[in-house]
């Protein structure tokens, strides 16, 4: 069986580089027969939201050498991949789905797949839905991942999601599994106090809120739950990572709740190198979204084995064990991220929920997700005995 896979690797930032880059190394793995078809530009650069789409990282932990090099914001070059696909002569391309700025693209490129090839396309979806959705966004959603013939979502919610645009005949074309843990930076991992000392942090007990700031994750209602805690321990929110639309409207919160002491913003990109150090320092890592399909945050956090707290949003609550591997509490609510942290330092269970976290990586595992795609492989490969 052969398999193409099309996306961002690095010097490209985010999630969906390291997510698409760490996919490809485990099918390499498991297989010879892999082509990695990967970017030259991916974003017009005045459409980015942030300072840049490039990491800054020095080191290159998830890149993944490229067969094929194409310009993404290219409609030409999308058509002519089918080529690069057909002369490999894939039986299956993965392509992962993120936001509706890839449906035009990824429209030109299936239609062109579909003369000229007979691979058939699996989408890994990552949201079905936007966070700041429209209807024009849904449209051109729906009309792409209709075009799609295998579907892995990473979350029974999202499952749900793809179902109501693709409709419920399909269902036997979609599976389910879990978002895999990020744990390629564990090996440079440091003690908790010496990451402390480096990140000059004083406090016994840390909170960590990490990764791009936007609206929809919703960093204030953290910041107001940090009064609430006050009154039980003494604490400290570390807040790492890029801000999307400006990060003063939080450091405004901060000061009106005279929190200047107890939080520290380090509002850039935060590059490989130094990632084990923000989590090896924390105690517990807060994602307190109003909207969500999964996060790698959560990931990442396990992979560490930080507990979490996460809201009830999306498939969120599908990756957490209440009081185990964290706490699932109601998107918005202050008072629940706070009592939820009070639960935490007063039951001392965070050796308890390591060691917890530990023995569930197995369920949220990289070889999970290679065996859910050798699934769809074997169901593509059997249809075409009886052809």
């Amino acid at each position: 069986m052969k398999i193409s896979v099309i996306g961002p690797t690095y010097p490209f930032r985010g999630g969906i580089s390291q997510y698409t880059s760490l996919l490809v190394k485990s099918l390499r793995q498991q297989q010879d027969d892999v082509q990695f078809l990967s970017f030259s530009r991916q974003y017009p650069s005045w459409l980015y939201p942030g300072s840049s789409d490039k990491d800054p990282s020095s080191s290159m932990i998830t890149f993944e050498e490229p067969d094929v090099v194409f310009d993404a914001i290219n409609p030409i070059a999308w058509w002519n991949l089918s080529k690069a696909i057909w002369d490999y002569k894939a039986d299956l391309v993965i392509l992962p789905w993120t936001v509706a700025y890839w449906a035009p693209y990824y429209y030109i490129f299936l239609k062109s797949l579909q003369i000229y090839t007979e691979t058939k396309s699996l989408f890994i979806c990552h949201n079905i839905f936007e966070h700041e959705n429209t209807w024009l966004k849904n449209k051109l959603s729906r009309k792409v991942l209709s075009l799609g013939d295998f579907f892995i979502t990473q979350s029974h919610w999202d499952k749900a999601n793809l179902l109501s645009w693709i409709g419920y005949p399909r269902q036997d074309q979609i599976r389910v599994s879990p978002h895999p843990i990020y744990d390629h930076l564990t090996s440079a991992s440091v003690e908790k106090e010496s990451a402390r000392i480096k990140l000059k942090l004083k406090s016994a007990r840390i909170l960590l809120f990490f990764g791009f700031i936007r609206e929809y994750k919703g960093l204030r209602f953290l910041l107001e739950s940090i009064p609430l805690i006050l009154k039980h321990f003494p604490i400290h929110l570390v807040i790492a990572g890029e801000a999307w639309g400006g990060i003063e409207r939080y450091k405004k919160i901060v000061q009106t709740l005279n929190l200047k002491d107890k939080v520290s913003f380090h509002d850039h990109y935060i590059p490989n190198e130094d990632v084990s150090s923000y989590f090896a320092a924390a105690d517990l890592v807060v994602v307190p979204y109003t909207s969500a399909s999964q996060s790698g945050i959560i990931q990442l956090a396990y992979g560490f084995q930080r507990p979490v707290v996460v809201s009830k949003v999306g498939g969120l609550p599908e990756v957490v064990v209440p009081e185990r591997t964290g706490y699932i509490v109601e998107p918005g609510s202050s008072s629940q991220i706070a009592n939820s942290v009070i639960h935490f330092f007063s039951t001392g269970q965070e050796s308890v929920m390591s060691k917890y976290i530990e023995a569930k990586q197995k369920h949220h595992s990289w070889s999970r997700m290679v065996e859910t795609i050798k699934e769809i492989s074997q169901v593509i490969l059997t249809k075409r005995q009886f052809t």
